[in-house]
């Protein structure tokens, strides 16, 4: 059965063969006021009379003289490490002292879906010594959790425990000069805020081809902290992106009986059936043409989709709902998938340096899913991924596809709605890097 751990154990309340001794300075501070009092005593009776008795410590005297003691007490000491690859739970904890016995007991051991002996590699792990002698090890198995397994007594304990974070609410704004990765980084904050912004306004704007020079954005932000530090961006409450002159907004949102997406400040949903790209930032180095110089073979033909040149390697997600049917390699296409989205309209991702996991031909795949990667397998002269759509089997151009959105807050729903608007278009008129809100969450 596992126990409660406490975070730093005070050490063992007893030691083998008698009680536990004082601290050396702990037993000097004693002497040192016994030493005291017996000083009083003594003159007092070199004055002369009748020796008065010591005066007794006041309450706040008392309370300086065990803070004094407490301070002398040697503190916990905590040690971060990090998986090694070759590390093993044994290993470890062998090269700690404990017990074969103890290690193998606990490498039995799952609690609250955790596998005490399976390690990843990366994954912090800390060790927690009190007077040189380790008193718990600390593992934490993903962003979540944390495993602390006590060690100070005969037979270990085991607990598994949240991860205390602090939400801040922060704003960030800022302005495009060459790229919306620059003006992110210019407002202080981290290459991931850029990808979920983009990932935000996905169907509404193109982030390489669509952005100017002096579009801004606003954007009210959750960010993650431990012990202070900041250790993630959490979810986009609302932005405000504005694009060649037109303004975009998005409200995060959580229907009754559906699932949390952007909407506009009217209510209707930024989520369309298709994504307007297969990646995220991208140059197109050739479009949707009928009759194309082909950089290979040096003839006119037709070019039926969109080049996307990027790096080998970069994400390559589906643009919408749908099944696979078709995953091959041939001399042309290199590595190709296809998805059927529905009865009318199908997508081709072609010379992608791999595919990912699970992908085979039959897998349903959801939007926005990873499903490759960019490469120049096949025909190619450089990296790029040749992405193709056809509409009732016949390639169509992907950039001008009209497609419907996807539902819009229900309208029972729009007056509590609204009202969330009001509340988060205020809170983006927040100065830059203000945080307006702070909440504990474990």
């Amino acid at each position: 059965m596992s126990r409660a751990v406490p975070k730093y154990p005070a050490g063992r309340s007893a030691r083998r063969g008698g009680g536990r001794r004082p601290p050396v300075r702990l037993r000097y501070l004693l002497l040192l006021l016994l030493a005291l009092g017996l000083y009083r005593i003594a003159g007092s009776g070199l004055n002369g009379g009748t020796a008065a008795a010591p005066p007794l410590a006041s309450d706040h005297e008392n309370a300086a003289i065990i803070d004094a003691a407490k301070a002398m007490e040697p503190q916990p000491v905590v040690t971060e490490y990090r998986v090694k690859k070759g590390d093993t739970f044994y290993t470890i904890l062998k090269d700690l002292g404990v017990p074969d016995d103890s290690i193998m007991s606990l490498a039995d051991k799952k609690v609250d879906g955790v596998n005490l002996s399976r390690l990843v590699a990366g994954r912090p792990y800390r060790v927690v010594k009190h007077k040189q002698e380790v008193v718990e090890y600390q593992y934490e198995p993903d962003d979540d959790r944390i495993v602390r397994v006590s060690l100070d007594d005969a037979e270990p304990g085991v607990v598994v425990e949240p991860i205390p974070y602090t939400i801040s609410i922060s704003v960030v704004s800022g302005t495009i000069e060459e790229s919306l990765f620059g003006a992110v980084d210019a407002a202080g904050e981290r290459p991931m805020l850029a990808m979920d912004l983009a990932d935000v306004y996905a169907w509404q704007i193109d982030f390489f081809r669509d952005l100017r020079k002096g579009d801004s954005f606003r954007v009210l932000v959750e960010k993650v902290i431990r012990d202070g530090k900041f250790v993630r961006y959490g979810d986009i409450l609302a932005a405000e992106f504005i694009n060649a002159g037109k303004r975009f907004t998005a409200y995060l949102y959580r229907p009754e009986n559906g699932r949390a997406d952007y909407f506009d400040e009217e209510g209707g949903s930024l989520r369309k059936q298709f994504l307007k790209a297969p990646l995220r930032f991208r140059r197109i180095s050739s479009g949707f043409s009928r009759a194309r110089l082909h950089p290979v073979t040096g003839r006119v033909q037709p070019h039926l989709g969109v080049d996307y040149t990027a790096p080998i390697g970069t994400p390559v997600r589906a643009i919408g709902d749908g099944k696979v049917v078709l995953k091959r390699t041939d001399r042309a296409n290199g590595k190709i998938l296809k998805v059927r989205h529905n009865s009318v309209y199908s997508s081709a991702y072609a010379h992608l340096n791999s595919f990912a996991s699970g992908i085979r031909n039959g897998s349903r795949v959801k939007q926005g899913q990873i499903i490759g990667y960019v490469g120049k397998t096949g025909r190619a002269t450089g990296p790029h991924l040749h992405f193709a759509m056809y509409r009732n089997g016949r390639y169509v151009d992907p950039r001008r596809i009209n497609v419907p959105r996807a539902s819009s807050v229900p309208s029972a729903e729009k007056v509590p709605y609204l009202e969330l608007v009001q509340e988060r278009t205020l809170q983006l008129g927040g100065r830059n890097g203000e945080t307006l809100a702070l909440t504990d969450r474990e």
